[in-house]
């Protein structure tokens, strides 16, 4: 595909085609983002929350820095798209993000070009997901010679949402976390467990207190299971958001120390997690899930989740 040239004016706004131009996000922008992520449904890897409290706190987190990460299409006073790039520079690789309310690939194909532009002085490597229901993102992005390197499930439980058994392995106890003197346990815990995970970027502590102290976060949002020791060996890291007027639980990091798995406590952090959300009185309970960890599948599948949408990861050289 030939490459549509930009050109920066004076007033750092990008001209680009059909009179829709690309310009840095601001902070002021908070409401316009959030109509247009509303506008655009759902689409990447990422489900949004809808209201600009929530949004604030996730666009706070430090690796983030919207204001020069964030770029906006926009159409007169309208924005119709955006592209978010967020570096991993720890592990070369930026993670590449794009929206938009229109129809139309042009815009997209601005902001594709923005955010390759963005991402490439971050890192050599760039990842791109898309939902499975943006098959026209998928023919440009592969015209830009994209390549496809993973697949992930979108999981959701919305009926009948009964707690699950969550048996303790004897010598194990569970409970929610107590406060920021646990951060540097938490912090070896998720990044051992994780170690081997497709495209997963080590936190550090002070990233892990960070999102522990947002706005839209609480200690008691982690469960934890430790030994007899009171070491800590497994966690689940959950969230509420209101999306639509609904209440919706998330299952996100789930984790095991490595020298205690094959114990049961996989199945078994997942579950108190599950039902953690349930004393919230929540409508639905999502998760996202690598499509070759089986066992995991396996897991959810038992606990009444199905399938609700599929995520493409794409990687590319910049």
């Amino acid at each position: 595909m030939p490459k549509h040239h930009t050109a920066l004016s004076q007033s750092g706004i990008l001209s680009t085609l059909a009179n829709v131009r690309i310009r840095n996000f601001n902070w002021s922008d908070l409401d316009t983002l959030q109509h247009l992520l509303n506008e655009a449904g759902r689409h990447g890897h990422r489900d949004w929350p809808s209201n600009s409290n929530d949004l604030r706190s996730e666009l706070e987190f430090p690796r983030v820095k919207p204001e020069q990460n964030i770029a906006l299409a926009m159409a007169g006073s309208e924005a119709v798209g955006y592209a978010i790039v967020e570096p991993e520079s720890n592990i070369g690789r930026s993670v590449i993000g794009l929206g938009s309310s229109l129809v139309g690939l042009a815009t997209r194909n601005q902001l594709l070009e923005w955010a390759m532009d963005r991402a490439k002085t971050e890192a050599p490597i760039a990842h791109l997901s898309t939902r499975d229901n943006e098959s026209e993102l998928e023919k440009l992005i592969d015209q830009f010679g994209w390549k496809k390197v993973r697949k992930y499930l979108k999981l959701v439980a919305s009926a009948e949402l009964i707690p699950a058994p969550a048996v303790m392995p004897e010598g194990f106890s569970a409970r929610t976390m107590l406060g920021l003197d646990e951060v540097p346990e938490l912090t070896y815990l998720q990044n051992s467990a994780f170690s081997e995970h497709f495209g997963y970027s080590p936190n550090t502590e002070d990233e892990i207190s960070a999102r522990l102290t947002a706005a839209d976060s609480n200690f008691d949002d982690v469960v934890m299971i430790h030994d007899a020791n009171e070491q800590l060996v497994a966690y689940c890291w959950t969230q509420v958001q209101d999306r639509a007027g609904s209440k919706v639980g998330r299952i996100g990091m789930t984790g095991v120390l490595p020298t205690a798995r094959k114990k049961g406590l996989g199945r078994a952090i997942a579950e108190v997690g599950y039902n953690h959300l349930l004393t919230r009185n929540v409508d639905s309970v999502e998760l996202d899930v690598d499509s070759v960890n089986a066992p995991a599948i396996k897991v959810y599948s038992s606990m009444g989740f199905e399938r609700s949408s599929e995520v493409n990861w794409w990687r590319r050289s910049l």
